[in-house]
């Protein structure tokens, strides 16, 4: 199961330039409504991925424990792209987890630029960039 969530008030309608842009892209983003993230989702997941190295600051402050699954999908990405064949998500934790440290998201090494409130160019920009990394990572995570 996959869930979108982030740290804006839940319940808010996604910006107009977003909907066109997936429109665009056969993905119908009418009714999808903001989702903040609370500590029971995050305790709840297996993996977390966030788009900048500061969601994951954000997250493992709601919930300190949670450092260990929570990651940048473009780290992600990276390390998974790597693989040989597919890795099971508990697998993957532990390897991420080997020689990892919070200081590491103190910048924005990891970042998909946000696209929040800029241009049509932008937001295909970071969709393009998303649609990317995910496709790796799901194409090896089990």
């Amino acid at each position: 199961m996959f869930r979108s969530a982030g740290f804006l008030a839940s319940g808010r309608k996604p910006p107009s330039t977003l909907v066109d842009v997936l429109t665009r892209r056969r993905i119908d983003l009418s009714q999808h409504r903001s989702y903040c993230l609370d500590d029971a989702s995050i305790r709840a997941a297996d993996l977390i991925l966030t788009m900048e190295s500061s969601h994951v600051q954000q997250a493992t402050t709601l919930v300190p424990t949670a450092f260990p699954k929570i990651v940048p999908l473009r780290q992600a990405a990276d390390i998974l792209a790597r693989e040989h064949k597919p890795v099971a998500i508990q697998q993957f934790v532990a390897r991420l987890n080997t020689d990892r440290h919070p200081e590491e998201y103190l910048g924005s090494n990891w970042d998909v630029a946000d696209p929040y409130g800029g241009s049509r160019r932008q937001y295909h920009v970071a969709v393009e960039q998303i649609a990317d990394l995910v496709s790796v990572v799901l194409g090896k995570l089990t």
